[in-house]
């Protein structure tokens, strides 16, 4: 008795729990077809169309965000090459304001700018031209202008120390472009100059710019100096062509001119890279920097230079 009824328990645990691989829920539905069977089975993965496309999609999303990181990574570059160019334009601005407000003149006894003016006067120090606005370095292009002066060098321990500086653009034939320059003399040289230049020391004694001289700025042009009297009228450091003409306090021993009671200096600047475009010209000479623009085509000043030029200027009292 126990043994049948455990046999029939097991026969009777075996056929419940038997499962027909034809049935999906064991329910006794027909089976599925083969298609849908495929469809179940890959359900949960990727073909190898659609892995292809996504890794597409993701290459191109990557060249596009590399494509603007470069650009963003140029433009910052610019933006900083223009900023150090403009910064050391206006630094070279205020070393001029700096050297022209310790300008030294030459005192004469009695003034001889009075009005009326004395018969006779005589210089009590030493005629120097102390102030000149005239172009002593050959420049091989035509419309720069130069400033040259005496003054009180304040950076040495003797504050009284007179030194000879000056201003102009240089032409560099292997950048093939203008830089700003800054003649400089010492105290020491400039006395001994002085000493032996006898009765008078004129411009061109005691400023000698040189290839040596400080670049201030590069990619500088177009230096113009206005000057003006107490009256406010222009002292005339052109011709009716734009040229430069010297004006030089003192032109000589005995005939003072007057000291300008201001100037006004100018000059244009442009960032290194601007400037690769125009050195990069098969013809370019030092008068297409000094070219003004010109509606008339083609223009290389008008295309090249004036989109990317900047202009400074400081009007400056003198002592």
């Amino acid at each position: 008795m126990d043994q049948s009824s455990h046999s029939y328990g097991l026969a009777g645990t075996s056929e419940v729990g038997a499962i027909d691989r034809n049935r999906p829920g064991g329910s006794g539905e027909p089976p599925l077809p083969a298609s849908r069977c495929a469809v179940a089975l890959r359900g949960g993965g990727f073909t190898l169309v659609e892995l292809l496309i996504a890794t597409g999609i993701t290459v191109a999303m990557v060249l596009m965000l590399g494509l603007m990181l470069g650009s963003l990574m140029s433009s910052a570059s610019h933006t900083i090459e223009r900023v150090d160019a403009f910064r050391d334009a206006r630094a070279a601005l205020q070393m001029m304001e700096r050297d022209l407000r310790n300008l030294v003149r030459t005192q004469w006894n009695p003034d001889p700018f009075t009005n009326p003016p004395p018969a006779t006067t005589l210089p009590v120090t030493r005629p120097a031209a102390y102030f000149a606005v005239d172009n002593l370095y050959s420049d091989p292009a035509t419309g720069n202008q130069q400033l040259y002066a005496l003054v009180a060098d304040q950076t040495t321990p003797l504050s009284g120390d007179v030194c000879a500086v000056g201003y102009y653009c240089r032409w560099d034939p292997q950048l093939h472009a203008y830089s700003l320059r800054r003649f400089f003399r010492s105290s020491a040289d400039t006395f001994s100059v002085m000493q032996t230049a006898g009765s008078y020391a004129a411009d061109s004694v005691l400023y000698v710019p040189g290839a040596s001289d400080a670049v201030m700025a590069a990619y500088v042009w177009n230096f113009s100096v206005i000057a003006y009297d107490a009256n406010g009228n222009v002292i005339p450091t052109r011709d009716a062509n734009g040229n430069p003409i010297p004006y030089v306090c003192d032109p000589n021993a005995t005939t003072p001119n007057p000291l300008p009671a201001a100037v006004e200096i100018s000059f244009y600047a442009m960032s290194s890279q601007a400037a690769r475009t125009v050195m990069s010209l098969p013809s370019d000479t030092p008068s297409l920097w000094m070219t003004s623009p010109s509606p008339t085509p083609p223009n290389p000043y008008l295309n090249l230079i004036a989109p990317h030029a900047y202009q400074f200027r400081s009007r400056i009292n003198l002592p």
